[in-house]
């Protein structure tokens, strides 16, 4: 793919990069990488000289240019086809329409019965066309639009964080990938947090934040902002959702919530994913201060992509005037899961190639019963494969790259320094890097207090056994902290076994046995037969012993069973003391009298 860089200088906008590259429009045969949000790429297709199709990712966006543009016509769920019909016939010099991709087709059907052909008189614009990568695997219907794309003469692709595309029209149709290269500094300041006790570090964020006019949180989790505005308390609120998610929030008493922007801001907002791109929010007197939060702990998909997302949320914002900085602070604060599984891209391979395999092996089957025919099209539709195939049974691109970018992101999360090495990666963010991780955080506990599988509670017991022995080691903790971490893991049923467990075997003799009871007490009782033959015949056990027993009497073998036990306690010697025990130290001459059948020591052995 040929590549052009346009070079911007600061305070330019888009068409002024455009020009120095030979372009007084959007070109067509294009993926326009713009680098910087804001840069005024739908506003100059909004104004430019032509017939305009422009696909925006959700209807916020579209509802926001509608309100600032007159003959700009919005085509969304609720518009009907009479309205589309009645645009197109307008007698106006440009028509312009935004349209969601899965209300693309009310165009194209109002269009053919007018015999107006779309491919041959309109430009065709997908706008933050990363979307089709990142959202085809829960919102299918976003790419349907991709094959009318396609025919189109006029079209382009833009975004300021696109990503690598494999579709093959890109290639077959000579796309060029046109980059905006700023020539000055546009790096934003970024705190990134990374802890293990969420709700503690996002307490003393917010309440360092106390004097700020505008919060801006967002947060890809309805049921965790509910949480979050219950447990601070707050009544100043407006939340920003998909309207299935609003009425889900007034169900739980969260009545200050929109699916589109509404103005005024409160003291805090929260949005969703559906605003974090594309959307305008107009700041008034006072810059907002911005947090994203990722919780793991809550759900996978409050993941913040920093090549991608983070840089589209701080370029929502929007303030008349010269200020490029539009926000006073912009913070991360996400926990990491170092045991996060994120496959290979052989594995991704190999995956897709066993379920092709698995689908043709169905669709192959010729059957003429329609009672097995039905069974064998339910089990075709219930396959993996299903998903990265689009509405004309083809393999839909965008799904195959999505499933390598979520691996991508998902890595990241693995540890804090991956997660700080991409976003310096950006070249985006001048990053601040605080990891505030405790040997054992509050999420910790309370992952250990919601595990009911005793075996993944030994396991996350295990891992924070070990990790604070390191810290130890490390000089992190004190001797009198760690033992205050044990005492606190001591509440867990399972804590006192796993830990007498690694002890005395350790962590990897405890994972090789699948922290199953069964295989580690075969491993301890081993080990404790190993440790008690070397601990008997010590040399501070042998000394004890040596000054326990006098030579050249008969003592009962009940009473020396009784005192050699006592010493095997002392010394924490697990072995079973019996009668004959003594001869291990002692020759010994016996007396088998009825009455009280006795050893005389002779010789100590050692």
């Amino acid at each position: 793919m040929k590549k052009i860089k346009a070079i911007l200088h600061k305070g330019e906008w888009l068409l002024d990069a455009l020009k120095r590259v030979g372009y007084k429009m959007i070109p067509t045969n294009t993926i326009l990488n713009k680098t910087l949000t804001g840069l005024g790429a739908t506003h100059s297709e909004i104004h430019s000289k032509r017939n305009s199709i422009i696909i925006e990712p959700n209807v916020p966006v579209i509802l926001g240019k509608v309100n600032d543009n007159e003959n700009l016509e919005a085509v969304y769920e609720k518009c009907t086809p009479y309205n589309i019909s009645k645009y197109l016939k307008m007698d106006i010099p440009y028509k312009k329409i935004m349209t969601t991709p899965e209300s693309f087709h009310k165009i194209r059907e109002a269009a053919q019965k007018l015999n107006i052909n779309i491919y041959k008189e309109y430009f065709c614009l997908f706008d933050e066309c990363e979307k089709l990568t990142q959202d085809v695997d829960y919102r299918r219907k976003i790419s349907q639009p991709i094959y009318d794309f396609f025919q189109f003469e006029q079209k382009a692709f833009v975004s300021a964080t696109p990503l690598k595309m494999s579709h093959p029209e890109f290639e077959r149709q000579n796309f060029q990938l046109i980059q905006i290269v700023p020539d000055y500094d546009y790096k934003k300041n970024l705190e990134l947090i990374v802890t293990n006790s969420y709700y503690k570090r996002l307490r003393i964020v917010l309440d360092n934040l106390k004097d700020s006019k505008n919060i801006c949180i967002f947060f890809n989790v309805t049921d965790g902002i509910a949480d979050l505005i219950d447990n601070l308390g707050v009544m100043d609120y407006k939340v920003f959702c998909s309207q299935q998610s609003v009425n889900k929030l007034k169900k739980r008493g969260i009545v200050n919530a929109y699916s589109q922007i509404n103005y005024p801001l409160a003291k805090y907002n929260f949005f969703t994913c559906r605003f974090y791109s594309a959307l305008d929010i107009r700041i008034g007197k006072y810059k907002p201060d911005i947090l994203m939060l990722t919780d793991l702990r809550t759900a996978q998909w409050t993941i913040i992509d920093p090549l991608t997302e983070a840089i589209q949320i701080q370029g929502r914002f929007r303030k008349k005037g010269n200020d490029d900085v539009t926000y006073n602070s912009f913070t991360h604060i996400t926990t990491i899961d170092e045991n996060i599984h994120v496959r290979s891209d052989e594995e991704i391979k190999n995956r897709i190639e066993q379920s092709s395999t698995n689908y043709n092996l169905l669709k192959e089957q010729q059957e003429t019963d329609k009672f097995k025919k039905k069974v064998i099209l339910e089990d075709m539709k219930n396959l993996k494969y299903q998903d990265l195939i689009d509405e004309r049974g083809n393999i839909n691109p965008f799904s195959i790259d999505n499933l390598y970018n979520e691996e991508r992101v998902r890595a990241y999360y693995q540890s804090a320094d991956k997660l700080y090495q991409a976003y310096l990666s950006t070249g985006f963010f001048n990053v601040t890097y605080n990891e505030v991780i405790e040997c054992v955080g509050e999420d910790d506990i309370e992952k250990l207090n919601n595990t009911k599988i005793t075996i993944e509670q030994r396991k996350q017991l295990l891992n924070l056994i070990v990790r604070s022995e390191e810290w130890l080691k490390n000089g992190k903790v004190t001797f009198e902290e760690r033992e205050l971490i044990l005492n606190q893991l001591g509440k867990q049923p399972e804590c006192d076994y796993i830990l007498t467990a690694y002890n005395k075997i350790g962590k990897d003799a405890i994972v090789s046995a699948e922290y199953k009871k069964s295989l580690i007490d075969k491993k301890v009782n081993e080990y404790d037969k190993v440790r008690a033959q070397q601990l008997r015949f010590s040399f501070e056990v042998l000394d004890a012993i040596k000054a326990e027993f006098p030579l050249g009497i008969y003592l009962s073998k009940e009473e020396i069973k009784q005192r050699l036990q006592l010493i095997f306690q002392e010394y924490g010697i697990i072995f079973k003391v019996t009668q004959e025990t003594i001869k291990d130290y002692y020759d010994c001459t016996v007396s088998n009298s009825m009455e009280k059948p006795s050893f005389k020591l002779n010789i100590f052995k050692w």
